[in-house]
């Protein structure tokens, strides 16, 4: 072998220089992503929980547990793991329609996360029997 066909063999150091830096850039977006992920569990744990109390708050109106009226409700205990916001807030909108005993129904959930305020919201009828006057 030469001298001139030594020198070909393996890498220079501006290519070895050049795919540690790729490298490192492709560490550091896999890096973001990690340390991002635990505040989109939080995140996605408050809006599942929000999601159940409106479910379940839905469900008291359907069982007569609640009265069908326009309400602001506080104070939610649900379901078994990770709890409720502490600042979540439902307001029941109720309106008649123009059927009897049928209701327009929407929940808004609100609550904070990171300092910022969300808001949810659930639409859906509701019977309820017409009263007997």
């Amino acid at each position: 072998m030469t001298t001139a066909e030594s020198a070909h063999n393996g890498f220079s150091l501006l290519e070895v220089l050049i795919a540690l830096t790729i490298l490192g850039i492709a560490l550091l977006l896999g890096m973001a992503l990690v340390l991002q992920n635990p505040r989109i569990v939080r995140r996605a744990n408050d809006e599942r929980q929000a999601f159940r109390a409106m479910e379940s708050t839905l469900e008291a109106v359907r069982a007569g547990a609640i009265p069908l009226q326009t309400s602001v409700l506080d104070g939610f205990v649900t379901a078994v793991g990770t709890p409720a916001p502490k600042d979540l807030t439902i307001e029941m909108q109720v309106d008649p329609t123009t059927t009897p005993g049928l209701y327009n129904v929407t929940l808004s959930a609100r609550y904070s996360f990171a300092r910022q305020r969300v808001v949810k919201r659930l639409r859906t009828m509701v019977w309820s029997p017409p009263s007997e006057s």
